[in-house]
């Protein structure tokens, strides 16, 4: 086999063991270099790689076994043999403890056994030259995949941030498209926007909470608050305009199918699914008395529940249910007493506390409906005062002094009318 990449040092100072090296190795094809001293042997070690130094034990410039000493540490992956002619065992055991050589040959030695030797010692450069290679590959390698891995979490980061964005982007979208849909409905309705819708949400929220609901079982039922009504927009104006209870019984029957108009209508934004479920069942009763589908008892959600007492407390203070509205006390008395069997009694307990503790801070109405002789100073009204003819009187908020009390009875007796007054209480 041959070497030819591979390259021995001999360094001994008798020329003719050079020259015999020189021409025992010739056969191997490997790159020989010769020298007779030690120092020219380190200085070729400076300038160019080499797999074996063969050198001899005792030379006049410096000793074998000082010279491999050097060689050992300064190039420790060069292969270090001693060739001696004398049987200086003490110099052998400085050679090996120093040296820290590898082979020892005799003077005069065996071809075959030099010749093998140097094959094995070439075969052992080769392997540590592969193991070096390997290691700086994977070295390499590593580094790459380690950039890469970093690389690959700054783009999975700025991906998932880009995710993030998209994902709130599309959250915002719909529910920009449920605020759109529940301003359309209030106005469609004739409701004004003011500080009593804010309100009415507080107090839906509030609820809501207090009866354990959170998370994303809230929002869902929050945008079920938003888009309850949506399923009246095509109805005409002779249907939403006009008290339930005087609404005759085919005009009854064609307004009962809100809930499932609405319903349909969130069939068209999938993330709304869930509340359009609470939609088609808000205006079910525990009794079995409400629509579209005569639920009863726990076939109606628990959300759904909910969603009723508020959303009917909400009717009977507005008007939507009677003919006339109601104040706090007394539609909470339909909801407790008159209608009782239809609602989930917590919820309307929980719904009494919402209302009173808001109210103390001023954010919900908390009042009652009085005739004028009940009427004293320091008293507030919590609505607007309007006559039978839609004429307004008195604005909300007002606090009443003698001067307005003596109007209101005096209105009353010309246009001989027994107005509706609502006072906080």
């Amino acid at each position: 086999m041959e070497y030819p990449d591979n390259t021995v040092l001999i360094v001994d100072d008798e020329a003719s063991v050079l020259t015999a090296f020189e021409r025992l190795l010739r056969v191997l094809k490997c790159h020989v270099i010769t020298t007779v001293s030690a120092i020219d042997a380190l200085a070729i070690l400076e300038k160019q790689p080499v797999d074996i130094v063969i050198s001899d034990m005792r030379m006049p410039e410096m000793a074998g076994e000082c010279f491999l000493e050097q060689v050992a540490e300064k190039f420790p992956n060069c292969e270090r043999v001693v060739i001696s002619g004398y049987a200086d065992v003490q110099a052998t055991i400085d050679a090996i403890n120093k040296g820290q050589v590898s082979r020892f040959i005799s003077k005069p030695w065996e071809d075959k056994d030099v010749l093998n030797m140097v094959k094995k010692s070439f075969e052992l450069a080769q392997l540590k030259k592969e193991n070096a290679r390997l290691s700086a590959e994977t070295q390499q390698k590593n580094l790459e995949l380690q950039a890469l891995n970093q690389s690959l979490d700054l783009k999975v980061q700025a991906r998932t941030e880009q995710l993030k964005v998209a994902n709130q982007s599309l959250k915002n979208s719909y529910r920009s498209v449920v605020r759109m849909f529940s301003t359309l409905t209030t106005r469609r309705l004739g409701i004004k926007a003011s500080s009593n819708n804010q309100k009415l949400n507080l107090i839906f929220v509030s609820v809501a909470k207090k009866a354990g609901i959170e998370g994303g079982e809230l929002k869902q039922l929050y945008f079920a608050w938003q888009l309850r009504q949506i399923g009246k927009l095509s109805f005409s104006d002779d249907l939403i305009k006009v008290p339930y209870l005087k609404l005759d019984a085919e005009q009854q029957r064609v307004f009962q199918t809100h809930p499932l108009l609405a319903q349909a209508a969130t069939l068209m934004v999938k993330p709304l699914y869930p509340a359009g479920k609470i939609v088609s069942q808000h205006k079910e009763y525990l009794d079995g008395s409400g629509y579209p589908k005569k639920l009863k008892g726990e076939e109606i959600s628990y959300r759904a529940q909910i969603l009723a007492v508020v959303n009917d407390y909400v009717e009977l203070m507005y008007g939507f249910y009677d003919e006339r509205q109601y104040s706090t006390t007394e539609a909470i008395n339909y909801l407790q007493t008159i209608a009782a069997e239809r609602y989930n009694q917590s919820i309307v307990t929980i719904l009494m506390e919402s209302i009173q503790a808001l109210s103390d801070t001023g954010d919900a109405i908390n009042d009652k409906c009085i005739h004028s002789d009940q009427l004293t100073k320091g008293m507030r009204l919590t609505r607007d005062l309007i006559s039978d003819e839609g004429i307004m009187l008195l604005s909300s908020e007002q606090v009443l002094d003698e001067v307005s009390i003596n109007r209101i009875r005096e209105i009353e007796f010309n246009l001989d009318e027994s107005l509706q007054i609502y006072v906080s209480q």
